[in-house]
């Protein structure tokens, strides 16, 4: 009678104890909480420029750009609702939604490239912060990280760790586009303004490397030690900026972004 009172007891005790979250449950709430962060800015990011004016009702300056716009907003839906499925441990819904993904990756890549020289030919205004060879192939470099990211993260769907991750960081690669454009806006009205990003343009870099950080904090505080796709992932978005910056300033660089200007 005893040995079964103590069972009880033990049983009750276990039953209130909260239940600590899983290190799944936690990557869940990390990657979906920061997959909506990045939705938000790349929302307030375009709100002037494409959200507020209609998005693909509105009347932008040529079909590849609402095309570019289309696509482009579609994919961070897309990372919202699949983080968001992962979550709730829709993983066969994920794994079908993901082949739509890798498609829309391919043509984010693809107008990711045509749409700067585009830009160019066309003689649009820039944000105060570009030159001509700065906007074109910071564009077209930043684009193609981001497809390597996301082709390499395909490859490894099977690596929850490494996948997600990976994932991450290559949309962390998509903010800065937004972040500029909410310290230097092109479109007068609509508009959305932030003082905050206008006083503190360093705010452009520094959001996106802080996300990077996070993710390095995350990994030590939910697993004790920090992953060697978080870091080798880390250290390529730092390189990024370097070695775009060097590429910008070559001859050929110049070359290229006098052809966007005017090859017919």
């Amino acid at each position: 009678m005893e040995n079964v009172l103590a069972d009880l007891q033990a049983g009750i005790r276990t039953v209130s104890r909260p239940r600590v979250p899983t290190k799944k449950r936690a990557d869940d709430i990390f990657f979906t909480t920061m997959s909506v962060l990045m939705l938000a800015i790349i929302f307030m990011g375009f709100a002037s420029s494409y959200f507020l004016r209609g998005a693909m009702f509105s009347h932008l300056a040529s079909p590849l750009v609402h095309l570019h716009g289309a696509v482009f907003s579609s994919w961070i839906i897309l990372f919202v609702v699949q983080s968001s499925l992962v979550s709730a441990g829709n993983i066969r819904l994920h794994r079908k939604l993901g082949v739509l993904g890798a498609v829309v990756a391919g043509l984010m890549v693809v107008l990711g490239i045509l749409t700067p020289i585009g830009t160019l030919r066309r003689g649009a205004h820039l944000p105060p912060i570009f030159t001509p060879a700065s906007f074109l192939i910071g564009n077209m470099l930043g684009i193609l990280f981001f497809g390597a990211f996301v082709a390499v993260a395909i490859w490894m769907r099977n690596n929850r760790i490494v996948h997600k991750r990976l994932m991450f960081i290559a949309n962390i690669m998509l903010l800065e586009p937004a972040l500029s454009r909410m310290a230097f806006p092109v479109m007068p009205h609509p508009r959305l303004t932030f003082p905050w990003m206008t006083h503190y343009p360093f705010l452009i870099g520094a959001i996106p490397l802080g996300m990077i950080v996070a993710l390095f904090i995350f990994d030590l505080a939910a697993y004790r030690r920090v992953f060697a796709t978080t870091v080798v992932g880390g250290f390529l978005f730092w390189a990024f900026g370097p070695i775009s910056d060097w590429i910008i300033n070559t001859q050929l660089s110049q070359y290229i972004t006098l052809w966007a200007q005017h090859h017919p």
